[in-house]
């Protein structure tokens, strides 16, 4: 049975009952009365008050000539012949074969652990950017056989890439490093680096890929980093580095100079200047070799118009200040660009003024003219006498929608719009930088065909919408056609025209690529498709084959998908169901996989059943609509399948209400953290026995609770864990078990409640023993102990204590196996690191191991398989820790498996480990024996 797939349920329940100001007494050996603290510390019934200092929890081409010293700029995909290189924020490098349009096939993927950026190739050779946890790494990947890619090397970056360009034969990086990361561990080898503290820096790194199969490190200038923006104009001879921040009148932008007119990748530091105003992005800077000015678009803060500024600049050392041209009006700049003699700067508020500048005199700029029209304008493609613009408008009575203009500016005095087409049904954008919008908003100039990457909300189905919109134009007639729209499943980051077929299209996001057949634009159609990064929430594993229960709430619609077993991120599944629902969750009973669905724009929850006994041909059988008014406040807007507890007990499927916000106690007072609302405070039961006619059962009111939570089934009884307040002391309450019987789906039977000390965490004994957690705060809510509890249930209704163990620090959870509890607890007092992994023998109740674990946080995942996993902040990110359980009262450390993302739970299955991380997939880790 799948963990919930969101938060551990030790985590989230610690999390809520470890917080107080103050201890209640402690109980010993043979107490069967226990008071603790509350979710809601020493507030007491305190409307708005929850659990407090709890930790948190948590996407070849041939080199040209020295002498053209190209400046070529990265993308997130490069098309070489028929083979598609793809930069995915989940997968790291893919690799696709596109020699059949109407069969795409992912040839091969190198796995990353960080976030991929900046492609580029030379002879065979790939180079990319990673930014990781603690640094960034220039890659080398030999991609000549698509099918085998092999890394040839890793050159470690300090702080995290901002910025790349490869002109000639030299990589140029742009990064930033802030002081922090002066009390972390720096990858070695990274070039220039000096030990000790260095604070916070911004530097400019070149690398020399003349032999691209032993890329090496060339030079670095740095710079007191300031601020929190910056962008990079680049030449062949320079680099304008621009750092915006605030200074002491406010913002303010400095801008440095880098020589690199070296081939060979040397640097030299030039002229700086200062100017206030900051650089909104990269299209604000531009540099005129020809007349060696350099020119400067700058917002005057919010709503204080802009400034054009021009320097003499005829080389990088060279910085003397020309002239300047104020637009003096309440509004913000949303855009600028260069163009020739010509500056084009928009401003907006609720009018759009397109200003168009006469920089022909750079020591004299002039106003030429200005255009107003509704909403405004973020990003501008010049067209010699026209231009292509995009923006948002709410003029047709939808806030932020996304719009394209054609604006001439034949006559600069007199610029007109002379077209605009709206995208979208309503709030929409493109999913780029502004520094990108370029690459994402492709204007395809023979074909007179503009592609729009759309993502917007849509307010006739409540759900967000993505797609490629085709816009047709005609720069002579000055005409704008809005044509077809192809929905994507995925955050459509690119789209761009495919050799081989005329017409056709490539759409792409981190999650899919779709192949379009626009011959026809009014109509365009998906070919083929392909998924990169398929979300997988839950894993199982039936008669050999990977099931997955894949989606999320923004690409649409969820799925049950069949993988083979070794392979469970392939691209191109055996099987799929869909699901039309965008949330579920999966529980699997011997070859039927039910499958609990939630449509919330609909209002509709409802249960089905898929027959795996064949995996290759899954059959629906049966289904159960679920009545919308059992959602919370009956609006369909609760999580059925999705945030509430919902566990597998034989034949029956229950469902503990998660709906949390303030309850009354009794007359008055709501509950401090909130809990379910009293009347929806309840287990629902599922009769799953025949998979053709699933039914609605009983149902179990927990009427006395003020928080509830950590429904499991073990023992063949449902078991939950409550407190309520208690009527001496504000800071107090007691906590009690709730026992289900289910033999009966249509007649539960809710045993009477028993106290004990803290949340249950396992039962043992056939349910006559039971472990408990409660962690305890001192009075000044800064050291934090926890307590694994024993108790024997007797038969007076009540647990008797049998023995405690005290460990210091906040407990983030336990896990039981083999008669061990294996807990994982943090002392702030002491280190922020200092994490630690605690064993205790459940016979003896003693302690048996105590040891450190390296990371930042941790929580026990899961022990199977005779190991124990834990997820955690490791140094260098998100990992998965796996210890041996050969002798599991001194569980061994064997590896650390880095994570892109949060593991959401862990899966055995022969030596190997499934992780399904969400849009992450599924990572593998191979067990040692």
């Amino acid at each position: 049975m799948s963990a919930h797939p969101r938060l551990p349920f030790a985590a989230l329940a610690l999390a809520l009952a470890a917080c107080g100001a103050s201890t209640p007494p402690a109980s010993g050996p043979g107490a069967e009365s226990f008071i603790s603290q509350p979710p809601g510390g020493s507030q007491g019934p305190v409307v708005g008050s929850g659990p407090r200092d709890t930790p948190g929890l948590p996407s070849g081409t041939p080199a040209p000539s020295s002498s053209t010293r190209a400046v070529e700029e990265s993308d997130i995909y490069a098309l070489v012949g028929t083979t598609l290189h793809v930069l995915n924020g989940y997968r790291g490098l893919q690799i696709v074969d596109l020699a059949s349009l109407d069969a795409p096939v992912l040839r091969a993927r190198v796995p990353v652990a960080g976030q991929p950026v900046d492609l580029y190739f030379r002879s065979g050779v790939a180079f990319f950017a990673v930014r990781e946890a603690l640094g960034s790494r220039i890659w080398a990947v030999d991609v000549a056989q698509p099918s085998a890619p092999a890394v040839l090397a890793r050159l470690d970056v300090e702080g995290s890439v901002t910025d790349t360009r490869l002109v000639g034969n030299v990589l140029y990086v742009v990064s930033r490093r802030s002081s922090w990361q002066d009390v972390l561990p720096v990858p070695g080898g990274t070039v220039g680096i000096s030990p000790g503290p260095v604070g916070d820096l911004a530097f400019v790194a070149s690398f020399d890929l003349s032999d691209p199969r032993a890329p090496r490190p060339v030079a670095r200038v740095d710079f007191p980093a300031s601020g929190w923006d910056s962008h990079a104009h680049v030449t062949d001879g320079r680099i304008a580095l621009a750092q915006s921040g605030w200074g002491g009148a406010g913002e303010v932008t400095r801008i440095h100079f880098i020589d690199i007119s070296d081939p060979a990748g040397a640097l030299t530091v030039g002229a700086s200047v200062e100017a206030p105003g900051r650089i909104a992005d990269r299209w604000g800077l531009d540099h005129d070799p020809a007349s060696g000015v350099f020119r400067a678009v700058l917002q005057n803060g919010w709503n204080g118009g802009a400034t054009l500024r021009t320097w003499a600049s005829a080389t990088p050392g060279q910085a003397a200040p020309l002239g300047l041209l104020d637009i003096v009006i309440p509004e913000t700049l949303t855009a600028a660009r260069f163009d020739g003699d010509r500056v084009y700067v928009v401003t907006a508020q609720r009018v759009d003024p397109l200003w168009v500048v006469d920089a022909s005199d750079p020591a004299h700029p002039v106003l030429s003219g200005q255009l107003h029209m509704p909403g405004q304008i973020e990003f501008i493609e010049p067209r010699g006498t026209r231009l292509l613009a995009l923006g948002h408008t709410n003029e047709a009575g939808q806030p932020w929608q996304l719009a394209v203009s054609l604006i001439d500016v034949a006559a600069p005095s007199s610029p007109a719009l002379l077209q605009r087409v709206l995208v979208g049904t309503g709030s929409g954008s493109v999913s780029a930088s502004a520094d990108d919008m370029r690459k994402a908003f492709p204007v395809l100039d023979a074909q007179g065909l503009a592609l729009v990457p759309y993502q917007g909300w849509d307010a006739m189905t409540w759900r967000w919408v993505g797609g490629l919109q085709l816009v047709d134009f005609d720069l002579a007639a000055g005409t704008l056609a809005k044509r077809g729209f192809v929905p994507h499943q995925g955050s459509i980051t690119r789209a761009f025209p495919l050799p081989g077929r005329s017409g056709w299209l490539a759409s792409l996001s981190d999650e899919r690529l779709q192949l379009l057949d626009a011959a026809d634009r009014g109509a365009p159609v998906e070919r083929a498709g392909l998924d990169l990064a398929r979300p997988v929430t839950e894993l199982a594993f039936v008669r050999g084959h990977a099931v997955e229960l894949s989606g999320d709430w923004w690409r649409g619609d969820a799925a049950l998908v069949v993988c083979p077993a070794l392979d469970p991120d392939a691209a191109t599944p055996l099987a799929r169901v869909e699901l039309a629902a965008p949330q579920a969750r999966m529980f699997r009973n011997g070859d039927v996989v039910w499958l609990l669905a939630h449509d919330w724009t609909q209002g509709k929850a409802w249960l089905e059943a898929v027959d795996l006994s064949e995996p290759l041909r899954p059959l629906r059988r049966g289904r159960l609509d679920l009545d919308p008014a059992e959602a919370p406040g009956g609006s369909g807007w609760g999580f059925w399948g999705y945030g509430d507890e919902v566990v597998l007990q034989g034949n029956v499927l229950a469902v503990h209400r998660g709906w949390f916000g303030p309850m009354p106690l009794g007359v008055g007072a709501p509950s401090p953290g909130g809990g379910p609302l009293a009347e929806n405070d309840a287990v629902i039961l599922f009769d799953l026995s025949n998979p053709d006619a699933p039914r609605r059962a009983g149902r179990v009111a927990l009427v006395d609770s003020a928080w509830s939570w950590g429904l499991r089934a073990e023992a063949g009884l449902l078991w939950l864990s409550h407190h309520e307040w208690t009527s001496s002391r504000q800071s107090e309450v007691r906590f009690y078990l709730d026992r289900i019987d289910v033999s009966d789906p249509q007649a539960p039977v809710l045993l009477p409640k028993v106290n004990v000390p803290g949340v249950l965490i396992g039962a043992a004994a056939g349910g006559a023993r039971v472990y408990t957690l409660e962690t305890a705060w001192d009075a000044a809510g800064q050291t934090a102990t926890s307590t694994l509890h024993a108790l024997d249930l007797t038969s007076r209704g009540t647990a008797r204590l049998s023995g405690s163990v005290v460990l210091p620090g906040y407990a983030s959870g336990a896990v039981l196996a083999d008669g061990f509890a294996h807990a994982v607890t943090q002392d702030w007092t002491r280190s922020p690191g200092d994490v630690r992994l605690a064993t205790v023998d459940l016979r003896a109740m003693r302690a048996s191991s105590t040891q450190p674990v390296v990371a930042g946080w941790a929580w026990p995942l899961r022990a199977a398989g005779g190991k124990l996993f834990l997820a955690a902040g490791a140094p260098s990110g998100p990992s998965v820790l796996v210890y041996g359980l050969a002798s599991p009262g001194t569980p061994v450390f064997e590896r650390s498996a880095q994570t892109l993302g949060w593991a959401w739970d862990v899966v055995v299955e022969g030596r190997v480990a499934y992780l399904p991380s969400g849009p992450y997939g599924v990572v593998m880790v191979p067990l040692a024996p």
